[in-house]
């Protein structure tokens, strides 16, 4: 395997050029728009798309993965072997529709050498149909998480160094049954592609070690008013443990404020959180109450080794924020891309030599810990479980338990055509009951499978 050590730092200096492309209501504009970035990506020997929103209510999710990169690239001065390094940047404004327009105008306007992006759920499908259609340009998602992009769906060209909504919370759903104690859950999450994996993940890990319910309650993006929701929650109180919420951004903010408006506390005695729900820009925006949260995800900020506590103070000194898991993603993507030009013969446009040396990668230097990539092109890496904590007066997560060498399979690495073979993640798949879930775990899997299950009580 290709190791990757910190020998990227030191490259040549030159300039760096970033332009930024952001769609406009004016034609005139974006036509200008899309003139100049043309010129500045041909005055490059090497372009970067990044593509995301950059407006919006999902601005956060391209924005970060964005500034991730440009630290990346501030590390080796923009240039690699001598050659400047241009990025080009479209604002997909969270939208399938938009994100295709711009992905067309990276390839044909800029002739990008690589895309990094999208980097939310709901244009994650869209963006692998897109590579399906443009096998000879290589994508790698900014933080976009839908689990078939390297799965159901997998083409060549698409490699993340992400995660999947799956991957991250698989062992959560075993912690919150074992270490917890809960077997009844009542899950409230946003209506789309990525939370439909974060439910999944959980799921299967909660039934499959012995929890009883999960009681999903879906609402659409952008929702502000959760006054229905807590009425619902209390009104099922008596028959549920603890709240997971599924959800992410503005959403999870408001669902906060909502909770405590209406003393939820006294109804649960527990919040759980989906991946995103305890990211650094929301524990920014709630109150102390939020202490305790439980979550987990494959990036902590309390991470304490060197690479981590570098990466998080030069984040921090070129763009005035502290670091989360977006930029984590950003940063890391836009460095396996850099080892990966630096290996190849010449040509950063060659997809088959880059996908080559990608895959035989072993990254041992990034800020969430080392990792490596499955034979689909998706990061096999650690998941933390954490805790919120109050740490001198602000929240931050601590690791309480880390699952190390996660594939995005989880614990079904040897299932891979049987997991497979299930129907994709949605809305109503898998069942909100251990008695349906097992009834179609056991057409996919077979009776032996639930067998084992019972007999070793769960997940070994």
């Amino acid at each position: 395997m290709i190791k990757v050590f910190k020998s990227i730092a030191l490259l040549s200096m030159s300039a760096f050029v970033v332009t930024i492309g952001v769609a406009c209501a004016d034609e005139t504009d974006e036509a200008a728009n899309d003139n100049e970035q043309s010129q500045a990506a041909d005055e490059g020997d090497i372009t970067i798309g990044v593509v995301g929103p950059m407006t919006g209510g999902f601005a956060d999710y391209g924005e970060k993965a964005e500034k991730g990169v440009q630290l990346a690239l501030d590390e080796i001065d923009h240039t690699l072997d001598g050659q400047e390094i241009n990025v080009v940047i479209e604002d997909s404004q969270a939208d399938a529709e938009q994100l295709i327009t711009r992905l067309d105008n990276l390839r044909q306007r800029d002739d990008v050498d690589v895309v990094i992006g999208p980097s939310t759920g709901d244009e994650g499908m869209a963006a692998a149909s897109w590579a399906q259609d443009n096998e000879d340009i290589l994508i790698m998602p900014g933080y976009s998480a839908p689990e078939d992009m390297t799965m159901r769906e997998a083409s060549p060209n698409l490699i993340r160094a992400g995660w999947t909504g799956s991957q991250t919370i698989f062992h959560f759903g075993e912690y919150v049954v074992n270490e917890l104690g809960y077997e009844r859950i009542a899950m409230v999450g946003q209506d789309y592609d990525y939370p439909w994996d974060q439910a999944a993940g959980f799921k299967r890990g909660f039934f499959e070690n012995g929890g009883e319910e999960v009681h999903t309650i879906w609402h659409p993006t952008d929702t502000f008013d959760f006054n229905s929701i807590m009425n619902e929650l209390q009104s099922i109180s008596d028959d549920y443990d603890a709240v997971l919420l599924n959800s992410g951004g503005a959403d999870a903010i408001a669902f906060f404020e909502s909770w405590e408006q209406f003393g939820m506390d006294e109804y649960y005695p527990q919040i759980l959180g989906g991946t995103n729900v305890a990211d650094i820009p929301i524990l920014e925006e709630v109150s102390d109450s939020f202490e305790g949260v439980y979550s987990s995800m494959h990036y902590s900020e309390s991470l304490d080794h060197e690479e981590n506590v570098q990466f998080r103070e030069n984040y921090a000194d070129m763009h005035g924020e502290e670091a989360d898991g977006i930029a984590l993603q950003g940063y890391d993507t836009m460095r396996v891309i850099l080892h990966a030009f630096e290996e190849t013969s010449d040509d950063t446009s060659d997809v088959d030599e880059l996908r080559e040396i990608i895959l035989d990668m072993e990254v041992e230097d990034s800020p969430r810990g080392s990792f490596t990539f499955d034979e689909h092109g998706q990061a096999v890496q650690d998941i933390y479980i954490k805790r919120v904590e109050l740490v001198d007066g602000q929240l931050q997560n601590e690791v309480i338990e880390t699952e190390e060498d996660v594939s995005q399979f989880g614990p079904y690495e040897d299932y891979e055509e049987e997991y497979m073979a299930q129907p994709g993640n949605d809305r109503d798949f898998p069942a909100d009951s251990a008695a349906e879930y097992f009834e179609d775990l056991a057409e996919y899997f077979g009776q032996d499978y639930i067998d084992q299950l019972e007999e070793n009580d769960g997940w070994e």
